[in-house]
């Protein structure tokens, strides 16, 4: 017998589908090919895994296209893996995202093996792309890599929100469409916390070696920050083109997830920036504490990381590999506007470019996964190192190891002597885009980010919320994106002040304009006087905005004399301030209606530049404005001297502000990076 690949049609002879002209192929020993399962004919094998196959179906009226999972024989007779093959579909069931492939139906077949009926997708693998981006050295556009990494963290978040964690995430589990639309595959080892109970215990180890975190490679209970590590990972090797930690033996492997850091992702791609490379590092923290505290948070910060990356960098990703041409629609290359509306990422891409060939066709469920291999392509069998795994497990610590039938990198394929593989080759360092100023009346990203950050903070809880800020520290830390300093500005001079020339825009009736400032006489950023910039910046906010009340001040690298080194790891000191006036709106606008009310702005100092800008589409009205401060920089210092502060070669961030819900005023003097702090206390501003 012979079967159509396209239709599911059977005929006794070979050659062409009366259907639709393709020609058909010989059935063979597999005896589903040609066979009816629910509602569709099995019109070809797509795949074959440890765990079983899966096949193409189609409706025979209707013409629609699934992706059929079926266990295998031997796996059918083990109950765990059978509770497991469904757990998928219970997990993707509950999830319900737009971003994660569906389930369509799950059932027995007649000898008593399980399927689960799926959607099926056209596009290829991440892992195929990123192979492809080696194999060509073209290094893969990180704003394109940063829509689909937000993308995918959306679907984790929804996962995680209902108790699930993946556990098995890497770039051949994240389907990318030929529209550049990310789907996540292979929820069949997910923890559900929620339904049934955790479906592992203690001491099993389960994954992919160069994606598992370390908690999970030393067979330790997993949460969801399991799965913010896997992330971690991928964007390591999405950027660079290498996994972060290799080794010749699986102990090895697993030995370097649980104790060596991770080496710098700009040593192996230079064009990356320190927020990015800061995200990146703290997704791959070794204690899941210092990592991010949700996909959520993550995804803010990524966001936050890319929101000023050239034009060439928003190229988006497609499954067919190649990162030149742009999908029609909605794809642009800047960062989408949705990410300065609300943190989120809702743009979608929309068709595939022209004449750009998939790099692979492959069904719903993951190659390299244990569930499925990719076909027709070929590549070396690593089977035995699973075996490994079990022996890893046992002398570790005697724990017992339970092995999916997957390779470390790519499984077993169908066809045999496979081409050997190119050595992996570094990208070519891009050249970084120039500073681009803020000219009058553009937004600013980054203060429109920075301030859904705070808005973020505000709503989780204490212990979320205290992770979440530690995270932003430590990417600001890292360096920031952009000098946002006027065209005309100069580098400071490092043996004395530096010249700052302020633009000149021209007025805008009723709010502030984006602008930078004539420093203070005697301005110099290795020593600004800290309590004299913030008498400074209290006049230049009242010229713009006669009713500007003080909201916050946040000062960085202050010395214990009260002066503050500005050129020490992009150190800033920064004022914010509301206008009440502004909170009201305009009262002709009937009540109902809602009004985008702008009354935030800020004033900051850098090395480079004195600016002020104004936060875009953003009133607070629950604001707490403070009094100027009473106490100076050097009084604070003086006090936190005399509760224990090291007094040397120390710099410190003084914050002052007062608490939304009421209570007084109060300065904060922190030593260190979150995480690890030296010194932290908060004073009264009456103390002084």
């Amino acid at each position: 017998m012979f079967v159509c690949p396209e239709c599911g049609g059977a005929q006794p002879v070979d050659g062409p589908c009366p259907a639709d002209g393709t020609r058909v192929a010989a059935i063979g020993e597999d005896v589903l090919l040609g066979a009816t399962i629910g509602a569709y004919r099995v019109a070809r094998l797509l795949g074959i895994g440890g765990m079983g196959r899966v096949y193409k179906g189609v409706h025979p009226t209707i013409g629609s296209r699934v992706a059929i999972k079926v266990l295998s024989r031997e796996c059918t007779d083990r109950r765990d893996l059978v509770e497991r093959f469904f757990s998928e579909a219970k997990a993707v069931n509950l999830i319900r995202h737009e971003s994660i492939v569906n389930v369509l139906d799950l059932a027995v077949l007649p000898d008593g093996r399980p399927y689960i009926i799926m959607e099926y997708l056209d596009g290829a693998p991440l892992a195929s792309i990123v192979d492809h981006s080696v194999q060509r050295r073209m290094p893969i556009p990180l704003g394109g890599l940063a829509r689909l990494a937000v993308e995918v963290l959306d679907a984790l978040g929804a996962a995680h929100a209902k108790g699930i964690v993946h556990r098995d995430l890497k770039p051949d589990n994240i389907f990318v469409t030929p529209s550049g639309r990310p789907k996540v595959l292979d929820f069949g080892i997910a923890k559900l916390t929620e339904v049934g109970g955790g479906s592992t215990r203690t001491g099993s180890l389960l994954g992919t070696p160069h994606y598992m975190s370390p908690e999970q490679a030393a067979g330790k209970p997993v949460d969801h920050r399991t799965d913010i590590y896997a992330i971690g990972v991928i964007l390591f090797e999405c950027a660079t083109g290498h996994k972060p930690f290799q080794a010749d033996s699986l102990f090895d492997l697993l030995r370097k997830q649980v104790e060596s850091p991770p080496p710098l992702p700009r040593s192996l791609r230079p064009d990356l920036s320190p927020g990015f490379e800061g995200l990146i590092l703290t997704a791959l923290a070794k204690s899941p504490d210092e990592r991010f505290a949700s996909a959520h948070a993550m995804s803010m910060a990524l966001q936050h990381a890319t929101s000023q990356l050239p034009p060439d960098q928003w190229t988006p990703i497609v499954g067919s590999g190649e990162h030149r041409a742009q999908p029609s629609g909605g794809w642009q290359p800047t960062p989408p506007a949705s990410w300065a509306r609300d943190g989120r990422s809702h743009a979608r891409p929309s068709a595939q470019p022209p004449n750009q060939p998939l790099i692979g066709h492959q069904s719903t469920v993951s190659a390299s996964s244990g569930q499925v291999q990719r076909q027709p392509a070929a590549q070396p069998s690593r089977k035995g190192l699973w075996f490994a795994v079990a022996a890893v497990a046992i002398v570790i610590g005697g724990i017992a190891a339970i092995a999916i039938a997957t390779s470390s990198s790519k499984p077993e394929q169908v066809a045999a002597n496979p081409p050997a593989p190119p050595p992996p080759v570094a990208p070519e360092p891009a050249k970084p885009a120039p500073n681009a100023p803020v000219t009058p009346g553009e937004a600013d990203p980054l203060a429109e980010i920075d301030k859904h950050l705070e808005a973020e903070l505000a709503q989780l809880p204490p212990d979320a919320r205290k992770q979440l800020e530690a995270a932003r520290q430590r990417i600001q830390r890292a360096g920031k994106q952009v000098k946002l300093a006027a065209p005309d500005a100069e580098d400071p001079d490092p043996a004395g002040p530096a010249v700052v020339k302020p633009a000149k825009p021209p007025p805008v009736a009723g709010w502030v304009v984006n602008q930078a400032l004539q420093p203070p006489a005697g301005w110099n950023p290795k020593r600004v006087d800290v309590d004299r910039f913030i008498a400074f910046a209290l006049a230049e906010a009242r010229k713009a905005v006669p009713d500007a009340q003080l909201e916050r001040i946040d000062a960085e690298g202050v010395m214990p004399d009260g002066h503050a080194n500005l050129t020490l790891a992009d150190f800033s000191i920064e004022l914010r301030f509301v206008s009440p006036s502004r909170m009201k709106g305009d009262p002709s606008v009937p009540i109902g209606v809602e009004q985008k009310l702008e009354c935030e702005f800020r004033i900051e100092g850098e090395a480079k530049s004195v600016r002020l800008y104004r936060v875009p589409t953003s009133c607070d009205k629950k604001a707490r404005t403070v009094k100027a401060p009473k106490c100076t920089a050097k009084q604070i210092w003086q006090l936190s001297a005399g509760k224990g502060a090291p007094t040397g070669n120390v710099v410190a961030d003084l914050s002052y502000y007062g608490s939304s819900t009421g209570g007084r005023v109060r300065w904060y003097l922190d030593i260190g990076e979150p995480g690890d702090k030296v010194f932290s206390h908060a004073f009264e501003d009456d103390d002084c």
